[in-house]
């Protein structure tokens, strides 16, 4: 009996330890030579800093990625809309990508704390106002800024947003996101992510899910993905996040800034209503429905969307126009 509870001891700790001692020896579970190359580490205060991308001249378009994602994400975005005329920023979130990654204490991992550091940034790169354009997560961050600093705001992309009613919209809660909000969410993730096999499957998945099918993947996209998510202490910024970031806590009524709304008709991550009600709660809103798009609309419709963002920070909208006759 006492050799078969040391066996099974044994067999725990090779389990539970064994990834991580190949990681640290062998660099098992990496795949470094995919990343992409920093950007800039811009300090925003407290010894943190963000890593921050940028792109052209002229009006500034500053663009925040979502959960579980970085910078790289954007793919060809920030270039189109760098041609158009704009100075394009775009950044790893906190405890994302190169950017710092943050201690576990209250306040953190949270719209608000992100919307603070985005403030920080502006202040860093003497950017008095900009047109934020928040994705998914992003979006949530970009609507905190637009009701507790207006004054930074020139305008408001959501695409894919977060919104008031998404937890309620009837979208079914994967076993990743229980893992997620479970206590063991961030320790969990961390063993995956060194068991290759494992991390590529739950990347892949996840990513089936983000464009709507598992063949509408980019060549690439989840390998990427999975060195990204694999850089140290990312699975944390994944499990806080998700059990401290409550949509029904934002309030779209209350931003004053005029909006375009950017909705794919297919997106598995956020319902359609969600965009829709968006647009209804929004004051100063146009709806931009996609037909066929996924989540993943800066990848697979940035020409839609680099015209849409080209016009709203643009002088077309200047004074207030929008899209559908609203002001």
């Amino acid at each position: 009996m006492r050799r078969t509870c040391i066996l099974l001891v044994l067999l725990a700790v090779v389990v539970l330890g064994g990834p991580f001692l190949a990681d640290a020896l062998f660099e098992w579970g990496r795949v470094a030579s995919v990343l992409p190359p920093e950007g800039r580490r811009v300090p925003i205060g407290e010894g943190r800093h963000l890593n921050v991308y940028e792109r052209g001249t002229g009006t500034p378009i500053v663009l925040v990625h979502g959960w579980g994602s970085s910078a790289a994400d954007w793919a060809e975005l920030p270039e189109r809309l760098a041609a158009m005329g704009h100075r394009v920023i775009v950044y790893d979130r906190a405890g994302y990508g190169f950017s710092t990654r943050l201690e576990a204490r209250n306040g953190n991992f949270t719209y608000a704390s992100n919307a603070r550091d985005l403030i920080a940034l502006l202040d860093a790169l003497q950017i008095e106002q900009a047109t934020l354009v928040g994705w998914s997560f992003g979006g949530g961050v970009v609507q905190i800024v637009a009701v507790e600093a207006p004054e930074r705001v020139t305008a408001l992309a959501l695409v894919a947003s977060t919104g008031p009613g998404q937890a309620d919209s009837g979208e079914t809660s994967s076993l990743l996101d229980r893992i997620l909000v479970s206590p063991l969410g961030s320790s969990v993730l961390s063993w995956a992510a060194k068991v290759p096999p494992l991390s590529w499957r739950w990347t892949h998945e996840g990513l089936t899910a983000a464009f709507s099918g598992s063949q509408n993947v980019p060549t690439g996209w989840t390998i990427r993905t999975q060195a990204m998510l694999g850089l140290p202490r990312t699975s944390r910024t994944l499990s806080a996040e998700t059990a401290r970031s409550d949509p029904n806590t934002l309030e779209p009524g209350r931003i004053r800034a005029r909006t375009l709304v950017f909705q794919g008709s297919d997106d598995a991550l956020v319902a359609y209503t969600v965009g829709e009600n968006l647009d209804r709660a929004l004051p100063h809103s146009a709806f931009v429905g996609v037909v066929g798009g996924s989540h993943m609309l800066p990848v697979t419709h940035p020409d839609a969307l680099a015209k849409g963002i080209d016009r709203l920070a643009g002088s077309e909208y200047a004074a207030g126009q929008l899209p559908d006759g609203r002001s």
